[in-house]
């Protein structure tokens, strides 16, 4: 018999020297390893610099530069400078590392955190190196502490290299020269940023061929009448004035929204509703559109005829998003379009639509603006609801009444209910209403909302599984909800 003994031994370890591990990292080869190294910040790049003899001056060749503007990499001594003194050695590594950079090497991208004071122009000192160095990708985060406002260089705009570029300038005013735009550029991205021209602003996007990624996010378009948005190349459109600050938050109340990119793929509309929209033709490209807009004014409506009006506004969005293949909706959009359902013809028909993605409260206007969208999308797959919570919604019985529509009948294979067992009898119904009608369905997943007693949950799934079921191989999940919650964009196509 073996004995015991050894075979409880630990096996036994390596006699490779450690260091040959790490040899082995430092011998990739050095597209790899730039790689790797381009998700750090350049000064952790440099420190690393010390790990391998041949990785000495590896940061000289780095083609991705980014400098956060933290502090941290004068710990511990920063504790006893001042600010100004940490943010002039901060301005001395990004001249250093740019002086050092070998100029045989070209800079992919370029990441900034900096300011923009009146006295200081080092921000433009660098922008003038990286457009000589044909840089392709710039990120750049400007505060200005004297409301100074940026302006766009003309030398970074003749550059025949730069494809991407992200601004974000905390409310400052961005300058745009007249009549010029980039000849490559292919992604613009402006966040929390101001413009103050919209002639200016039109013809400077027009003046960029090539753009195929617009995304202003938190911009203030002041006095601006249209904010014109046509452009043949598009693909990809992202307006977002959701969660800004005053005065931020006015976002495109006060003007009107035109939008004429014939090759749309993806859209994206959140914050307040512009005071009008028009599409000049609809994108038949389409493949996803999401919209969160909302009104302050809604509330204040009284009049049928002004919630009508209303209606009219909000399905003249829908109408531009027809071809959509995935359309994600905020519940206020069902709130809003409720009074246009006694009137079918305002309605368009979303042929496309594979996939549909909402909120909704459990209130009579809300489920009959969703059964009529789903009678909207005859050729709907995928449905999924979450549920918000709203007290006044428990306060009536709901019976939703069996029907027959095209989807449930023929397409609609997958539906998922979020946040389930907040309106119990309602959230039950609902249920029902999809086991009974869904000839074709295939999977129903339930998510349960959090902190729900397990008794509930037992009563609950004992409750479900007596429904009657149109379909005989429809599956019935339940679920914990997910550590952080569910969102309504977690589905949705990668934003810009």
């Amino acid at each position: 018999m073996e004995p015991i003994a050894p075979l409880l031994q630990r096996p036994k370890l390596s006699d490779d020297d450690p260091m040959d591990n790490r040899n082995k990292f430092s011998d990739l080869p050095e597209p790899i390893i730039h790689h790797i190294f381009s998700f750090l910040e350049t000064i952790d790049v440099i420190r690393a610099s010390a790990v391998a003899t041949n990785w000495r001056f590896l940061w000289t060749r780095m083609p991705h530069l980014s400098f956060n503007g933290g502090g941290s990499w004068l710990e511990p001594s920063r504790q006893e400078l001042t600010d100004v003194t940490v943010y002039e050695r901060y301005k001395d590594l990004i001249n250093w590392v740019l002086m050092t950079h070998d100029k045989s090497v070209s800079i992919q991208s370029f990441r900034l955190v900096c300011r923009n004071n009146d006295d200081d122009h080092s921000v433009y000192r660098w922008i003038n190196i990286l457009a000589q160095k044909h840089v392709r990708e710039l990120h750049l985060q400007v505060t200005s502490q004297t409301e100074t406002p940026f302006t766009l260089p003309r030398y970074l705009i003749a550059s025949d290299s730069l494809e991407i570029l992200g601004l974000e300038l905390h409310q400052s005013v961005l300058t745009i020269p007249s009549h010029v735009g980039f000849s490559r550029l292919k992604s613009l991205k402006l966040m929390d940023t101001k413009l103050l021209d919209q002639v200016l602003f039109q013809n400077f996007i027009s003046s960029c061929p090539l753009l195929e990624a617009l995304s202003l996010r938190g911009c203030l378009f002041h006095d601006f009448k249209v904010l014109d948005i046509s452009l043949r190349n598009l693909r990809k459109l992202v307006i977002d004035n959701g969660y800004c600050g005053d005065p931020f938050e006015e976002g495109l109340r006060e003007c009107d929204l035109k939008i004429a990119c014939p090759n749309l793929v993806q859209f994206t509309l959140w914050g307040p509703l512009a005071k009008n929209i028009s599409w000049d033709k609809n994108p038949y490209s389409l493949q996803a559109a999401m919209i969160f807009s909302y009104s302050w004014e809604w509330d204040e409506l009284d009049d049928v005829s002004l919630h009508e009006e209303f209606a009219d506004h909000m399905l003249k969005i829908l109408r531009g998003v027809c071809h959509a293949e995935v359309l994600t909706l905020q519940m206020s959009i069902l709130e809003y379009i409720h009074p246009a359902v006694a009137r079918p013809e305002c309605f368009t028909t979303f042929y496309n639509l594979k996939e549909l993605v909402l909120s909704i409260l459990m209130l009579e206007g809300h489920l009959q603006s969703l059964i009529y969208l789903m009678k909207c999308a005859p050729n709907l797959q995928c449905l999924s609801v979450f549920i918000e919570e709203y007290e006044s919604a428990c306060d009536y019985i709901l019976e939703i009444p069996d029907e027959a529509i095209e989807c449930l009948t023929c397409h609609l294979k997958r539906v998922k209910l979020i946040d389930i067992g907040y309106y119990d009898d309602h959230d039950l119904e609902l249920i029902r209403f999809f086991l009974k009608n869904g000839h074709v369905l295939e999977e129903m997943s339930i998510i349960w909302l959090k902190h729900l007693k397990q008794e509930f949950r037992r009563e609950t799934t004992q409750e479900v599984m007596r429904f009657p079921r149109s379909s005989s191989n429809v599956t019935v999940t339940f679920s914990e909800p997910t550590q952080f919650g569910w969102n309504l964009s977690e589905n949705y196509p990668k934003q810009i």
